[in-house]
């Protein structure tokens, strides 16, 4: 296999491992999903990425884990079960060596810097939430790991394979948020420019494809520029969270977040800039 074969391989592996992160593969299951075998797979897999497998999913969980609790999430020992820790002080252990504190004095402090701050804007502008249901539809995307301020190049490698491939009319693009960069390192922050495209469009790297399942969404609006998402953000999560949007109670969802860009940040000033901010969530069951 060539070099590019191996990247292309453990590329798929980390993509399986994010799909999977309740339901997780065996080393033997990961390897040959991606055609190698467990003892190489093993080794190109930790010399192309500085983490091991089990380290990578485990980060990925606990990361994932921080983002329920800076939330407002309250049952840790849920949080440590659905993280894969059989237990509260078990999970505690492994948080506290990944982020420096423990749960609950996290918690507590994303809801000190945080909660009044949302409060506040609150009452001078309440947030206009519309819940939305997206269906299932199959992408084409670039991944870009890093800050979000460098998604621009994925965008562009995106952008220049839509026009090579005549597809680009008006097709329906917008960004796949992971992580939240208050939690996870920005190195490691990971975000898909993504296009709606056909089931069988072929593609070439850096350029992948995949299917987007449905999901729910609660959507705001936000008219100004990209680097205010942090608190706009803040501000959607705690309002779901505080009161009733479309005459029901609503809680975030795993999936990634979807951020739609409404005009081109290249012919617009940052103030006049509009995007959708697309946050997952299912309804609270009475």
């Amino acid at each position: 296999m060539s070099v590019s074969g191996y990247h292309d391989s453990v590329t798929a592996a980390r993509r399986l491992i994010e799909q999977r992160l309740d339901d997780p593969l065996s080393l033997e299951e990961l390897s040959a999903e991606v055609g190698l075998s467990p003892f190489h797979f093993h080794r190109l897999f930790r010399g192309l990425t500085g983490e091991t497998v089990a380290v990578y999913a485990r980060r990925l969980r606990l990361q994932r884990a921080a983002q329920r609790l800076g939330q407002g999430a309250d049952d840790i020992l849920q949080i440590a079960l659905d993280a894969g820790y059989g237990s509260h002080e078990a999970f505690t252990r492994a948080f506290t060596r990944q982020f420096g504190v423990s749960p609950s004095t996290f918690r507590q402090a994303r809801r000190q810097t945080r909660i009044p701050m949302q409060h506040a804007l609150w009452k001078e502008a309440p947030m206009d939430i519309r819940i939305e249901n997206a269906t299932a539809c199959h992408i084409a995307f670039v991944r870009h790991v890093g800050p979000y301020e460098g998604v621009g190049e994925a965008w562009g490698q995106l952008m220049k394979w839509g026009w090579s491939k005549m597809i680009f009319g008006k097709p329906d693009t917008f960004g796949l948020c992971y992580d939240d960069p208050d939690v996870v390192a920005p190195e490691k922050i990971r975000y898909d420019a993504c296009m709606a495209v056909k089931p069988g469009t072929r593609v070439k790297a850096p350029v992948e494809t995949r299917d987007l399942p449905a999901g729910t969404f609660a959507v705001v609006e936000h008219v100004g520029p990209y680097e205010q998402f942090a608190e706009v953000y803040a501000r959607l999560c705690g309002q779901l969270a505080s009161e009733e949007v479309a005459g029901r109670r609503w809680r975030l969802a795993d999936a990634p977040s979807r951020e739609k860009y409404l005009n081109d940040p290249r012919k617009t000033r940052p103030e006049d800039l509009r995007t959708e901010i697309w946050m997952p969530v299912e309804q609270v069951q009475a």
